[in-house]
């Protein structure tokens, strides 16, 4: 889908979404160009009182980001619901999230170096885990790898030798 067409439908859901869910703020939408033709669609609320949107550890965003992609995909074709990935934040939530999440790996990247030895990480999310592997990809002297299953599933942190 052309980058414009899909900026269009996402501001039309979006609008939508805010009107059903009675929300007052600014939305901003962005489109992202990404790796392997992947285009990152990225929704940022901003405003006051949005607490509830993101709810308790960040659920009601995650649901926020999952109906959005649902909502998106079920107006284009199986080809095109497979190249696009939808980001919501609100108020900065994500992003203050990510970064944390990026510092405590650079940590435990440190942490491994020191002790030359594996560092587990605590189970995490498939997007925090993401986050840990793209942080530390640049690494030549670390190596990640998600280890367990389910709501188990972690990061082991690696130092090369």
């Amino acid at each position: 889908m052309k980058e414009k067409d899909l900026l269009k439908l996402a501001k039309e859901e979006v609008k939508n979404l805010k009107e059903l869910l009675n929300v007052e703020g600014d939305v901003e939408i962005e489109i992202e160009e990404g790796d392997e033709g992947i285009q990152y669609v990225k929704v940022a609320f901003e405003g006051e009182d949005l607490g509830y949107m993101i709810g308790n550890r960040g659920r009601h965003l995650d649901s926020l980001q999952f109906m959005l992609q649902i909502l998106l995909g079920r107006k284009m074709s199986d080809e095109e619901r497979e190249t696009f990935r939808v980001f919501v934040d609100v108020g900065g939530y994500r992003k203050e999230k990510d970064d944390k999440i990026a510092k405590m790996a650079l940590e435990k990247a440190d942490d491994a170096r020191i002790l030359g030895a594996p560092v587990e990480l605590p189970p995490m999310k498939p997007s925090d885990r993401r986050i840990v592997h793209l942080t530390l990809i640049k690494f030549k002297d670390i190596s990640t790898e998600s280890e367990g299953e389910g709501m188990d599933r972690h990061i082991v942190i690696k130092p090369v030798k």
